[in-house]
């Protein structure tokens, strides 16, 4: 039997993937949509997109910050398996988003002066990748500190093989403003599950109390699975709640610099 490999366990976003502090955050698992890996966040560059297939000729969505700082969103018309690029030129990619599934896998890459540098691909029948925690903000110097609150799910993939002994952690948190909890109902850890909030800066409650930890080790790991069994069956995904604490004052960034893990062995 095969093992479960790291290629197996992929991070996606939840349903709702708010960019503000008033809609919905949270939901099911959306398998259409990844978490954006950390390299996209040093793009400086335009975004170049190309399609295998010829039929990927819908939008996509491209957002970031250009370099002095402003946040840009555009929109870009894939042209099948014809090269196209973006009219601004990126510092930081933290969304990049097609309008429908992907015929044939996309590349997106750095343009690099008419020579792309592939930076991820989205793959066949996915839509793209996107960051946590799009243009939050903190409080004015003298006002209360921000909690935000958005899920991921990491999801097995492997079609036969369960992951057992399953721990998540934050491999990287640089500014040390992140906490997280795998989802719960009835205040167990729970599988699959599509708990929402009534927006990004307000705790999930409902499937029972949360205990934000920093898990920043894979030690110090949290572990996934009903009842934190450690397991996720083939195409079982854990959600795991992200909260992110803003101290009033403090100083704007361009992006959340975290990264999280998930190990543990095949059954």
């Amino acid at each position: 039997m095969a093992a479960v490999a790291s290629s197996d366990l992929i991070f996606y976003l939840a349903a709702n993937r708010p960019e503000n502090d008033t809609t919905t955050s949270g939901g099911a698992k959306d398998t259409d949509v990844q978490l954006i890996t950390r390299d996209a966040f040093s793009w400086s560059d335009k975004v170049d997109l190309v399609s295998a297939a010829g039929g990927d000729t819908q939008n996509c969505v491209i957002a970031g910050y250009l370099a002095d700082g402003s946040w840009v969103q555009e929109t870009v018309a894939l042209n099948g398996t014809g090269h196209v690029q973006t009219t601004n030129t990126f510092s930081k990619v933290l969304k990049c988003v097609l309008a429908s599934a992907a015929a044939g896998a996309v590349t997106v890459a750095k343009y690099n002066s008419g020579s792309p540098v592939t930076v991820f691909t989205i793959p066949a029948g996915e839509k793209g990748q996107q960051a946590l925690f799009l243009l939050a903000t903190a409080e004015a110097v003298g006002g209360a500190t921000k909690y935000f609150y958005e899920k991921v799910f990491v999801h097995n993939a492997n079609l036969t093989d369960s992951l057992v002994a399953g721990v998540v952690w934050l491999s990287e948190d640089e500014d040390a403003e992140l906490t997280m909890d795998c989802e719960m109902s009835a205040s167990a850890t729970v599988t699959n599950g599509s708990e929402t909030t009534a927006n990004r800066v307000t705790e999930p409650t409902t499937g029972g109390a949360y205990s934000w930890g920093q898990h920043a080790s894979q030690g110090a790991g949290h572990t996934v699975g009903d009842a934190e069994d450690g397991n996720l069956s083939p195409s079982e995904a854990q959600g795991v709640w992200v909260k992110l604490t803003l101290a009033a004052g403090r100083t704007p960034e361009k992006q959340v610099d975290w990264a999280p893990s998930i190990a543990g062995a095949a059954s």
